[in-house]
């Protein structure tokens, strides 16, 4: 099925023609055929010989031995090899295929294995801003990636309600005066961040003692018994819910809540510490800034060794966030002797959720093949001591992976739209300034100008399915958004631009879909019956549309071994294009001969690309 049948078919046809292991790919344009060979120019330039002669040979000897979906073989400069299909053949050949099964025309040979992915980790003590929904987005469709290609996945959110941050929110609620309750109408999570964290900052600035007492709680917040633990863990609790329901709004999920305040209780980093000791990758510095200090010896390593050695264990006995990563990386991978125990928080759609708790089920993973970890650039040194350290300890690193990705920032229309002076062209966010656009705020406001469009083009819906429309097409445009820029690069996050039925948007996805059911409907009623073979040559339209379903099974196979999203999302687009233009030039309805196999080919489309859109985690629709 799909395009693979013709490259294997190529392959075998270049071997009988004397060619030593060829290569063949996909042809970038219909006017070089389905699919290429460089094997003979390279071997062509290896010998010294003319390289055109050659391929022409190479060319005419393949053509005896083509398979049945392979109609010619030409040579092309400077001394590329192609193959044309048999239209008729191979159409059929890809809309069967899709049409008796689409997972397995799309996925087959990409399963296997065991997967942990990490992601959203947001520390609880604010509300979700755009930045952090960038995270969401590129774990949640990771885990659907995995997952649909048959990957055993489980998905963690580590919840960081210890540490410097906890305490800096901790002190507003104790020394501060802040209510523990919001102010009506406001949630929790917002209120902790955009209220008592600023304010808290703010006064850190002008009074010095509030540095000292935020160490001193940061100190209580490890031990399990204390007050501060105890509100600690109610008040992280509260954000955390109202966090998941914002991540859960963008159509994430997950398998287990980590909270750091157990991993730190519960040996994990005793064990990792002791490991650690053992291969000598630490020492206890005795001068300087770090003195009385248990420091990671990076000396050895080609790039850090330049950069410092890691504390993993202040003055004071309290570990750093990179000692308490190491001690959960070793577990995340399966290598850690030290089990955590889970009780369940949340039922969703049949699928359980647990939390890390003082009581309930030991769970620990079955030494999965890969672990990833979706954690911003600014990580990218801890997460190398991470993986520096897993080293120094016999745990192969390999195994651990970093997915890195670049801050999102707000175009200057948008921000002043959700009324933020704006002075640049792009604005970054700071948490403790209480700078930053959440989620929820940007997500109400594309519902907001989704419905105004909706309702525009929809008058007679009534308002419950008018939102409910707006509310699918702002979760795909939000998504798309943080998704189809490379990870490596910065996102300039522009609402109006999200929103566009035409271009590089979400909902222009969204819509070649409603276009394409709308034609099987209008089909079934004009009595159109399907056909997966071709009853006439095709048009050029509707050998693009065919070649572009062909692929997609190839660009799901790079995306999952590659981890690189942006393929996925270009092939998405790019099928969407290719569709709207097969729709405005091949009618289905008075088609002609061929009207049955254009109904066959639309239907394939649809379910192709609604495949792909369920991985990106853009909603399908019915109606626009």
């Amino acid at each position: 099925m799909s395009i693979r049948r013709a490259m294997e078919e190529a392959r075998k046809a270049l071997e009988r023609a004397g060619v030593r292991e060829p290569r063949v790919v996909p042809t970038k344009s219909l006017a070089f055929g389905i699919v290429t060979s460089t094997s003979a120019f390279e071997e062509a330039k290896e010998r010294g010989i003319d390289a055109m002669a050659y391929a022409e040979e190479v060319a005419a000897r393949a053509r005896q031995h083509t398979g049945p979906l392979l109609a010619e073989v030409r040579a092309a400069q400077p001394g590329y090899v192609n193959f044309y299909p048999d239209w008729r053949r191979f159409s059929e050949d890809v809309v069967r295929g899709v049409l008796e099964d689409v997972r397995s025309f799309l996925y087959e040979g990409l399963g296997g294995g065991e997967v942990v992915v990490e992601h959203t980790s947001v520390n609880p003590n604010k509300a979700l801003h755009v930045g952090h929904a960038r995270n969401v987005c590129i774990g949640d469709t990771v885990y659907r990636l995995m997952s649909k290609a048959g990957r055993r996945v489980t998905v963690l959110n580590y919840v960081d309600d210890s540490g410097a941050q906890m305490a800096e929110l901790l002190l507003g609620f104790t020394e501060l005066g802040f209510d523990l309750n919001p102010p009506p109408g406001m949630r929790f999570d917002e209120y902790c961040g955009d209220s008592v964290y600023v304010e808290v900052n703010r006064r850190a600035k002008v009074d010095p003692e509030i540095e000292a007492k935020r160490r001193r709680v940061a100190k209580e917040l490890e031990e399990r018994g204390s007050d501060a633990f105890k509100l600690s863990r109610e008040i992280a609790l509260r954000v955390l819910r109202d966090q998941l329901s914002t991540c859960y709004r963008l159509g994430a999920s997950y398998d287990l809540l980590v909270r750091e305040s157990d991993v730190v209780v519960s040996g994990l980093w005793d064990e990792a510490f002791s490991r650690l000791k053992e291969s000598g990758a630490v020492y206890l510095a005795d001068r300087g800034s770090k003195a009385g200090c248990w420091v990671a010896d990076l000396s050895g390593h080609p790039v850090l060794s330049k950069e410092g050695d890691e504390v993993l264990v202040k003055s004071d006995g309290s570990t750093t966030y990179v000692a308490r990563d190491i001690g959960f990386a070793l577990w995340k991978l399966g290598e850690s002797r030290t089990s955590l125990r889970f009780s369940l928080w949340d039922v969703r759609d049949g699928r359980p959720t647990y939390i890390s708790s003082e009581e309930g089920v030991s769970l620990r993973p079955n030494s999965p093949s890969l672990v990833i970890t979706v954690v911003d650039s600014r990580q990218r040194r801890p997460q190398e001591v991470v993986r520096y350290a897993l080293s120094r300890i016999g745990v192969s690193a390999d195994r651990y992976l970093h997915y890195s990705y670049e801050p999102v920032l707000l175009s200057k229309r948008s921000a002043e739209m959700l009324g933020a002076k704006a002075e640049r062209s792009a604005v970054q966010m700071s948490g403790r300034e209480g700078i930053y656009f959440k989620v929820e705020q940007v997500l109400d406001k594309l519902v907001e100008v989704a419905a105004r469009e909706t309702s525009s083009r929809r008058p007679e819906w009534p308002s419950e399915r008018v939102r409910e429309v707006a509310e699918a097409i702002a979760v795909g445009a939000f998504r798309y958004g943080m998704l189809k820029v490379d990870s490596d690069k910065q996102i300039v996050f522009d609402i109006e631009e999200s929103l566009r039925l035409e271009g590089d948007t979400g909902p222009y996805l969204q819509y070649s879909v409603v276009r394409a059911r709308k034609i099987l409907l209008k089909a079934e009623e004009a009595g159109v019956e399907p056909s997966p073979a071709p009853s006439e040559d095709l048009t050029p339209h509707e050998m693009q549309l065919v070649r572009e379903v062909s692929v997609a099974p190839l660009a799901l196979e790079d995306t999952v071994k590659a981890l690189r999203i942006r393929t996925l999302v270009t092939q998405a687009r790019t099928l969407a294009t290719v569709f709207n233009e097969f729709y405005e030039s091949c009618p289905v309805i008075g088609g002609g001969p061929n009207a049955g196999f254009r109904l066959s080919l639309v239907a394939a489309y649809a379910r192709v690309q609604e495949e792909l859109l369920e991985t990106l985690g853009v909603p399908v629709l019915d109606e626009l």
